[in-house]
């Protein structure tokens, strides 16, 4: 089949890519092509991907010469995949459902992956195209709006040779992600003092990490290592004996869980979101109702085997095991085209 994928332009599409949409693009075109088929990434300059990649933009938002507003730049790079849509047989858009509208204008038939929690405007917008084809994360992702069903349920994959198995981890617990309330931070933190376990945070500096994180830092039991990617992320999973993931609100999905479990790192998390179809309770993690017994899944997850955990994760979350699940969709669609 030819395909289009439309990424969005946070950042440049590849496989260590700031942004988790574009490195997923990344991620899906090259199994794609290794199934056979002929992809298009719509991207911005400097992207790297396996098939052949149409540059929109000079660069991420604001870079290079790109546009300073971010939604003209996403209707940009939406806007060319249109115009030349007479030329594949399916576009997967992963810009915000931004392409709804735009399937009536296109030569080929459109799926569209949102790869966050929808708002009130997702909804509506896609209500008022209720034939539009949207895959979905996890079943969690639309269960509040039961008149709008996805095309399919396809997962994110991680490529596992990004993320080796460690088999002794070092002594410490991690918390990994955005310094957010939702996100649960200083639950994490609570659970490690409790536990008089060491703990490593990393993730952006913000205003809310100089507020509430910072003061809870010692030089004993919870330290901050900053920003980390690529290698030096992997290898941080790796070495925690267990990730911490106290989330607040529910999530679509949780890449930095199946992330943890390639490594072979359990996780402790809140049962919310799509937590429980991430995670296998007593195999890869062990899930909490809420802050409370938090404490108490941090301790049982650290007797799970780290070698089932890694081994669950490949089963579950393959790259080519998501790419011939939207290609079956693909093919579905391509073949209504008139």
């Amino acid at each position: 089949m030819r395909i289009a994928q439309v990424s969005t332009l946070s950042a440049r599409v590849g496989p260590q890519a700031g942004g988790s949409v574009e490195s997923l693009v990344w991620l899906l075109t090259r199994e794609l092509t290794r199934l056979g088929h002929d992809v298009t990434v719509f991207a911005c300059a400097g992207s790297e991907c396996d098939g052949r990649l149409v540059a929109t933009l000079p660069g991420p938002y604001g870079e290079g010469g790109a546009f300073d507003d971010w939604q003209l730049c996403e209707w940009v790079n939406l806007s060319r995949a249109v115009a030349g849509s007479g030329e594949f047989d399916v576009l997967h858009t992963h810009a915000y459902l931004w392409g709804l509208p735009l399937a009536a204008l296109a030569q080929a038939p459109m799926t569209h992956t949102l790869h966050i929690v929808p708002d009130d405007n997702h909804v509506a917008l896609w209500r008022s195209h209720p034939t539009a084809q949207v895959v979905a994360l996890s079943r969690h992702q639309w269960s509040r709006y039961p008149d709008l069903t996805p095309a399919a349920i396809i997962p994110h994959a991680v490529d596992g040779a990004r993320f080796p198995f460690s088999a002794k981890p070092d002594d410490y617990l991690l918390y990994l992600g955005r310094f957010v309330s939702g996100k649960g931070p200083l639950h994490a933190i609570a659970a490690a003092k409790a536990l008089g376990m060491r703990l490593v945070l990393a993730g952006p500096e913000n205003a809310y990490f100089r507020e509430h994180i910072r003061p809870q830092l010692d030089s004993h039991l919870v330290e901050y290592a900053g920003f980390v990617t690529g290698a030096a992320r992997s290898r941080l999973l790796g070495g925690a004996r267990a990730l911490l993931y106290p989330i607040q609100y529910p999530e679509a999905f949780g890449l930095t869980l199946v992330e943890a479990m390639l490594c072979g790192t359990p996780v402790a998390a809140i049962r919310l979101g799509a937590v429980p179809e991430i995670l296998e309770e007593g195999i890869s993690g062990i899930m909490a109702d809420g802050p409370a017994t938090f404490a108490q899944a941090v301790v049982r997850a650290l007797a799970l085997d780290r070698r089932e955990v890694r081994a669950r994760a490949e089963g579950r979350f393959s790259p080519e095991q998501m790419a011939r699940s939207y290609a079956e969709l693909y093919a579905r669609l391509a073949s209504t085209r008139s």
